[in-house]
């Protein structure tokens, strides 16, 4: 029975006390020392503990206090206020949680370097064989040699992954980049229909949103943020559904 008592957050003196007062009603500290054992300063503490879990009570007679157990009911009592201090509880952690969830980060990489330091960290960032989505740059910024290579090098890194990447093209880049990238593992590209211009490049995985623009100085802003990150993935979908192979 002892270590059921501990079991229900007792320490072991407090146990033995307690056990001891529910057999021996009424008994004085001085009676509780010298038939459990414990030192005086290990009763009077464990006393006051069990009077402050509502476990025992006592009486001030002429002769000092008298203790007693409370009735073992009071366990079940404990224990229903702990459930509902839990019920409580519960949604406003939830609330905590939710509000993490959502939290709301961004970053500015500005430069070449910046720009490429926000597509490693892409790479790096999402997980293996997880997807990324791609909505490309229009025409007019593939035509640029420098921006081709770097990209090209990139996806390297991330065919290492298995990392899959979906990719929305305007059309008008099917006979540039778009050849390159069909050929690639792990890589399904799509096309827009004629008049659809994308001046930025969005790549978007897991919680994160990072918007390109390449001009003469490259920059890229992320987001992270799972609600923002989901509702790109939304758009992205439903491009996806207008777009040809």
């Amino acid at each position: 029975m002892q270590e059921e008592l501990i079991r229900l957050g007792l320490s072991k003196n407090e146990a033995i006390i307690y056990l001891f007062l529910l057999k021996n009603p009424n008994i004085t500290t001085g009676l509780i020392i010298k038939e459990t054992g414990i030192s005086n300063s290990r009763v009077y503490e464990s006393l006051n503990s069990l009077i402050l879990k509502g476990l025992v009570n006592y009486t001030v007679q002429k002769e000092g206090k008298y203790f007693n157990a409370s009735p073992p009911e009071k366990f079940l009592e404990k224990e229903e206020e702990r459930i509902k201090q839990i019920e409580i509880l519960v949604p406003e952690l939830k609330k905590i949680k939710e509000e993490k969830k959502f939290r709301t980060n961004t970053a500015i990489y500005e430069g070449f370097e910046g720009f490429k330091t926000a597509f490693q960290k892409i790479i790096d960032d999402c997980p293996k064989e997880d997807t990324i989505y791609i909505l490309g740059f229009s025409e007019q910024q593939y035509a640029k040699e420098s921006l081709r290579t770097f990209l090209t090098n990139m996806n390297l890194r991330s065919q290492q992954k298995r990392q899959r990447l979906k990719i929305l093209l305007d059309s008008s880049t099917k006979e540039i980049l778009g050849k390159d990238r069909e050929k690639e593992k792990n890589t399904e590209v799509r096309y827009m229909p004629k008049g659809y211009i994308n001046p930025s490049a969005i790549d978007i995985f897991q919680d994160c949103v990072y918007i390109f623009l390449w001009e003469e100085k490259p920059f890229v802003f992320m987001i992270k943020n799972e609600r923002i990150a989901e509702s790109f993935k939304q758009y992205f979908n439903f491009l996806w559904k207008l777009a040809k192979p």
